[in-house]
């Protein structure tokens, strides 16, 4: 009986341990987070141009600073912050894409930072008739 006693709190107390929530991260550099990472420009026609953000968060401890940003075409083109972005603060990435040939758009930019997570892949989707 005892042993039935003790296998039930056993289990009882690691049930209870393990639907506990984790804890959140505590970043103590910058770090980088993003509303979205992946940017739907919808349908456009052959010679469009589509203007649009990517806004992203310094959720760190410290200035973020965004090093360079790398896209996959010449079709796109990013303009970021120079200047650093302070904790708590927001700021966007500008991405202008010129529709040149017709099909799908899977194009990535690459954000290379400062931030504890240093790089992150952000993803542009669509279509051009």
């Amino acid at each position: 009986m005892k042993r039935i006693v003790f296998l039930m709190v056993l289990f009882c107390g690691f049930n209870a341990a393990m639907a506990q929530e984790p804890a959140a991260k505590t970043y103590t550099g910058a770090e980088i987070q993003f509303d979205k990472t992946v940017l739907n420009l919808g349908e456009l026609n052959l010679g469009d141009v589509k203007e649009t953000y990517f806004t992203f968060t310094n959720i760190g401890k410290k200035p973020l600073i965004l090093d360079d940003v790398i896209i996959s075409c010449d079709c796109t083109e990013i303009d970021w912050p120079k200047a650093p972005t302070m904790p708590g603060q927001s700021a966007k990435i500008k991405v202008k894409y010129t529709a040149k040939n017709s099909g799908s758009i899977n194009k990535w930019a690459t954000v290379l930072s400062n931030a504890e997570t240093d790089r992150v892949i952000l993803k542009i989707k669509g279509k051009v008739n």
